[in-house]
């Protein structure tokens, strides 16, 4: 899945207007992409027009309550997967850029 940033936004500064991003997962139906500063941060669909719809085959869906989209590749799809990432805790510091590199390999 690819997102084009719509425009300049001052309340994200890491992102360019104009700028393709790589969707690497959607959490409360917000995308999760590896912004400019290569941080993997979650980002309203709103400020984005989707380029590309397609989604890799092996993201596992699930939908909350209210009916909001979470959607990820199995290995970054455990609960508090991305506030160990954040923490820095390395075991899912590696799974993420191994997650992320074996996306890309498949969209490639």
């Amino acid at each position: 899945m690819i997102v084009r940033l719509r425009a300049s936004n001052p309340d994200f500064p890491a992102l360019s207007e104009g700028q393709d991003y790589f969707v690497i997962g959607i959490e409360a139906d917000h995308y999760r992409i590896l912004n400019d500063e290569g941080k993997p941060y979650l980002y309203p669909p709103a400020l984005f027009d989707l380029m590309d719809t397609d989604r890799p085959v092996d993201w596992i869906t699930e939908y909350g309550e209210d009916g909001e989209e979470y959607s990820y590749p199995p290995l970054l799809n455990g609960v508090g997967f991305f506030e160990d990432y954040f923490d820095q805790k390395p075991e899912q510091v590696a799974m993420f850029w191994h997650a992320l590199n074996l996306t890309l390999a498949k969209a490639a």
